[in-house]
């Protein structure tokens, strides 16, 4: 009991830390981000048929890849692990956020052991788990049920039982850290270009210290999650070519009918560059970050402003001074980070290539032990500097977030369709309603109505009954019909329509009206 007592005593500011993220990552996680992302609601979806009947929603026995939104085949492990709450808890927006909120948590703390790994020093342990939890792109994407988090948490593995192995030299650790970089394979489809490069690297870099058999049980924990892949490929092969599809519905360069060729053609390599490059980027790291709302507030970067500082001197301190395999890897995984979002010619969306995340991070921390241990004065009193004003960008990126950042990104969540079917369901309680009509341009609004029926035990996604405003006058329904329209497609219509009445205005956090909804008694 003493040696618990002590280790408790010694730990307590690091689990407190913990408790302050856990606190951050799930407050107001059901209001901010402000509405459901059709992602968000697809892999829940998914999440909640495997965690009922262990099918996907189309029928299929615990597939490997999951039929996402009908354009393309999703990776595994975001709906598996959601599943793992649904199982336990019902399905609404903050509970299928929680996945997201444990794989932060999870990243701060592999982040503070990785440290502490490599530096020896408690108090450099506990200022890397504040540097991670004061990120925001690490803040931002576990608030948010999406896939990128997720291959962040399994870069982390990947590095700590490396790290576990160089200190211990025993084959369990490299064959965990093999297996990490398989599993993480199945998180995100960037992870598929950046797990294979990180075999690689480790194998290259760490040749004296691993052998041959070490590096052999290496590859095979990292082949032995890919062997699910051979029956599911014979099954669907065209897991492959819907990736493509999809590249090419936001890269117009991409020339689809020639498959994955079209992606990695020759042709390309001008774009390629020049995207590659621009990943670099001081303004898209450290000051508007990605280009999407759903991924950034774009008023602070991917990392708080003050981090160029530390990150600029741990850059140096790696390639001048710490000339070691451990020092190579990370500055190899920071220079390949934009490999995977370079590929589609989208600049500015450094979310594709969320492995940034760890590299910054750790580089960063090598800057901060350079500043923190220099003899000369004026640097020791830069740190102060550097640490006291990125607490100060934190609080107003927090502040942000809760308040003005909610007025901003509505129309990036699709605006307010749970708010609205959700007036919808309980309408239909409130007065007799027979029939229930709903505006067929809403995106994808058969699954929004499909998660809030579950949500809410209704029976609304069986009584819906869809329809185009643009082309069909909906005064003329039925009598005791209700009527959910978007905002846009009220032609203009005041708070009456025939015998309709207007019962409820959906607006959104800056009073913008999005949708209406209309009644018919009589």
């Amino acid at each position: 009991m003493g040696k618990i007592f002590q280790k408790l005593t010694t730990f307590w500011p690091h689990l407190l830390l913990i408790l302050v993220a856990f606190f951050l990552f799930s407050y107001r996680l059901d209001k901010v981000p402000v509405h459901l992302n059709q992602d968000e609601m697809e892999f829940s979806l998914n999440a909640y048929s495997i965690a009922k009947t262990f099918k996907d929603q189309d029928g299929r026995f615990l597939p490997l890849y999951f039929w996402h939104l009908g354009g393309f085949w999703a990776k595994p492990v975001v709906v598996y692990l959601t599943a793992l709450f649904l199982k336990f808890l019902p399905l609404s927006e903050s509970v299928i956020r929680l996945p997201s909120v444990f794989a932060g948590l999870i990243s701060v703390s592999l982040i503070m052991i990785l440290v502490q790994k490599l530096f020896r020093k408690r108090q450099y342990t506990l200022l890397a788990g504040m540097m991670a939890t004061a990120t925001p792109m690490l803040f931002i994407h576990s608030r948010v049920l999406l896939d990128y988090i997720f291959m962040v948490v399994f870069i982390l593995f990947w590095l700590v039982f490396l790290k576990f192995y160089l200190d211990k030299r025993k084959t369990l650790f490299i064959f965990l850290s093999g297996l990490s970089l398989g599993i993480g394979f199945h998180t995100y489809y960037g992870a598929e270009i950046f797990m294979p490069l990180y075999l690689l690297a480790t194998i290259f870099l760490f040749r004296k210290e691993l052998g041959i058999k070490s590096s052999l049980f290496f590859i095979f924990g990292f082949v032995l999650p890919l062997l699910p892949l051979i029956p599911w490929l014979m099954k669907y092969p065209d897991t492959l070519l819907r990736k493509v599809g999809y590249a090419g519905a936001i890269d117009p360069s991409v020339d689809v009918r020639k498959g994955i060729w079209g992606v990695i053609n020759p042709a390309r390599l001008t774009s390629f560059l020049s995207s590659y490059l621009s990943y670099f980027s001081p303004k898209l790291l450290f000051i508007s970050g990605d280009k999407s709302l759903i991924h950034s507030t774009q008023k602070h970067g991917a990392f708080l402003f003050p981090f160029v500082l530390l990150f600029v001197f741990g850059f140096l301190n790696l390639l001048l001074r710490k000339k070691n395999a451990f020092s190579k890897l990370l500055l190899f995984g920071f220079l390949t980070f934009p490999i995977a979002p370079a590929l589609l010619n989208e600049p500015m969306r450094i979310v594709r290539g969320s492995s940034v995340v760890v590299f910054v991070i750790l580089i960063s921390f090598y800057g901060v032990s350079y500043l923190a241990e220099t003899k000369e004065k004026l640097l020791r009193i830069l740190l102060i500097g550097i640490l006291a004003f990125s607490a100060l960008e934190f609080a107003i990126f927090i502040k942000g977030y809760f308040t003005e950042y909610p007025k901003e990104s509505y129309s990036w969540f699709n605006n307010d369709i749970g708010g609205t079917l959700e007036s919808a369901i309980k309408s239909t309680g409130l007065r007799k309603v027979e029939d229930v009509y709903i505006d067929k341009n809403i995106y994808f609004i058969e699954k929004y109505v499909k998660f809030y029926s579950i949500k809410f035990s209704s029976d609304l996604e069986e009584r819906a009954k869809y329809f185009d405003p643009r082309s069909q006058d909906f005064s003329s329904f039925p009598v005791y019909s209700l009527v959910v329209l978007k905002a846009e497609n009220a032609l203009g219509r005041a708070d009456k329509a025939g015998s309709f009445e207007k019962i409820e205005t959906i607006r959104e956090p800056n009073g913008y009206e999005t949708f209406y909804i209309f009644y018919r008694d009589e």
